[in-house]
């Protein structure tokens, strides 16, 4: 059994404070990651790209006047460093970060990327030699190839023009250089000027390479502190959060450990208020409609262990009464009979035995009534031809039982057994009828009794004490049917009884 003091320290609010701060924890690492992936590719374009790119491109400048002063290259030349590798779609550095790795691609160029690259121009803006002649043939004019602005920049012949645009083969970072001849001036096929490109990272790139980049950046192999700071501030931050958002759940979970533990020991009574429709609100309401069915069960079995005890009296009195006082009158019955036979002129010891045979005939109709039939054997039909049979037999009543079989709950079918019992009682006790009639029938929705007799009758609009008449009427109106009372002095009387049933 989780106690109090379990769930603060290593139950559900623990575990969901927990939770809460692993989830916080990988949000704000997934959101750095995804800041690094977009941001530092623009970080390198702008703080270091263009740099290195314009850097590049002067040196090449320069490399290709000391070398080759009348800007005449020889003949397939090949630019770029033969021992770096080719990687289409990124840019590499130079150790010092001041410059970038041109590669020499002399075979063809897989894919359709833009490649880092530097390309020697003639002064008509046709490519003299370039690091990749797969992609930059010498004689192709180089305008289509380039950036609108840097194939204007060629044009207007002014080489100090750097910037970022779009090519057949991707978006590049590029900058140009003069080539200055030693007589100043350049003719066909002579070079006059350098580009150089490269391709600005995707994006959403190589994260390992963003990290690098941001390592670079900021100077050191070791992240940002603020980064470390972050990460510190969220722990308590997510801790508190996962606190007061578990709060009002463990608070829900605590009450219904408590109404568990109540109705462990018995308490049925316990009810939740709904407090949600999640699955504990759901899970509320069900226990509540539970420990209201086992407070019914358990009242519905109270009430069955009474009228059982109470039967169980009923019957003991009755089998007392059979074995003594019964005994008693029919044996003083016999004596006043024997008396009225030997002094036939003698009116008390007649009405002895007068006296004595209508106290018989009360005490049958007692004993009837204290041990009636039972509907939780055979049922209503055979419960109540059962109690007809004992009248026509104990008490000489003709009986008429026109019984249909019905279909109703247990409860109905007790109720109209007792009521039965009640208009039986009634008619031969208060009416002296000597003939009755009990009919059942069932329709859809209701289940009716009708008894009749031939008694002396009586006015029902008078109050009758004893009678059992409210006995009647309080069952029918407890299962929500209605009673009719039909009856007239020296008429008998007629009891009809509805009832609904599922």
């Amino acid at each position: 059994m989780l106690t109090r003091a379990g769930l603060k320290v290593s139950g559900v609010q623990a575990r969901l404070t927990a939770s809460y701060v692993l989830v916080t924890l990988a949000v704000v690492i997934l959101v750095e990651i995804i800041v690094v992936g977009f941001q530092t590719p623009q970080l390198t374009d702008d703080t270091r790209l263009l740099g290195p790119v314009a850097a590049t491109a002067g040196s090449y400048a320069q490399q290709l006047t000391q070398q080759y002063p009348d800007g005449a290259l020889p003949s397939g030349t090949i630019l770029g460093d033969p021992g770096q590798q080719a990687i289409p779609g990124q840019a590499q550095l130079a150790q010092d970060g001041q410059e970038l790795n041109v590669p020499a691609i002399s075979g063809p160029i897989a894919g359709h990327e833009a490649v880092t690259a530097v390309v020697v121009v003639d002064s008509n803006g046709r490519i003299v030699a370039s690091s990749a002649p797969s992609r930059y043939q010498p004689g192709q004019a180089a305008a289509p190839l380039l950036p609108d602005a840097a194939a204007a920049t060629i044009l207007q012949r002014r080489f100090k023009n750097l910037g970022s645009g779009s090519t057949p083969f991707g978006s590049v970072s590029w900058a140009m250089a003069a080539v200055i001849s030693s007589n100043g001036t350049a003719g066909p096929g002579q070079a006059t000027s350098v580009y150089v490109q490269a391709p600005q990272p995707d994006s959403l790139g190589s994260l390992a390479a963003a990290w690098s980049d941001l390592r670079r950046l900021s100077g050191s192999d070791a992240p940002p502190p603020a980064t470390y700071v972050l990460l510190i501030a969220i722990v308590p931050a997510g801790a508190l959060f996962g606190l007061l958002a578990s709060r009002r759940l463990v608070r829900r979970v605590r009450r219904l450990e408590q109404a568990t533990i109540a109705v462990a020991n018995g308490d049925y009574t316990v009810r939740l208020p709904g407090s949600g429709r999640d699955e504990i609100g759901r899970l509320e309401a069900n226990f509540s409609t539970m420990t209201r069915h086992l407070d019914s069960a358990l009242a519905a079995e109270r009430g069955r262990a009474i009228t059982d005890a109470r039967a169980d009296e009923r019957t003991h009195i009755a089998r007392e009464l059979h074995d003594a006082i019964s005994q008693h009158l029919f044996s003083l019955r016999m004596v006043a009979g024997g008396l009225r036979r030997d002094h036939p002129g003698l009116e008390q010891v007649q009405m002895i035995e007068r006296i004595a045979e209508e106290a018989i005939d009360d005490m049958q109709t007692l004993l009837q009534e204290l041990r009636p039939a039972s509907v939780d054997r055979d049922g209503l039909v055979p419960a109540l031809e059962e109690m007809c049979e004992a009248y026509r037999s104990r008490l000489g009543v003709d009986v008429e039982a026109d019984l249909e079989d019905v279909a109703a709950p247990a409860a109905v079918e007790h109720a109209l057994l007792r009521i039965t019992q009640e208009a039986f009682t009634n008619a031969i006790r208060h009416g002296n009828a000597r003939r009755l009639v009990v009919r059942t029938a069932q329709d859809d929705h209701h289940v009716e009794l009708v008894v009749r007799d031939t008694g002396s009758g009586f006015d029902p609009s008078i109050p009758h004490v004893g009678s059992g008449l409210g006995h009647i009427r309080d069952r029918v109106v407890e299962l929500g049917g209605t009673v009719q009372i039909v009856s007239a002095p020296g008429r008998g009387a007629a009891v009809t009884v509805r009832i609904p049933v599922p």
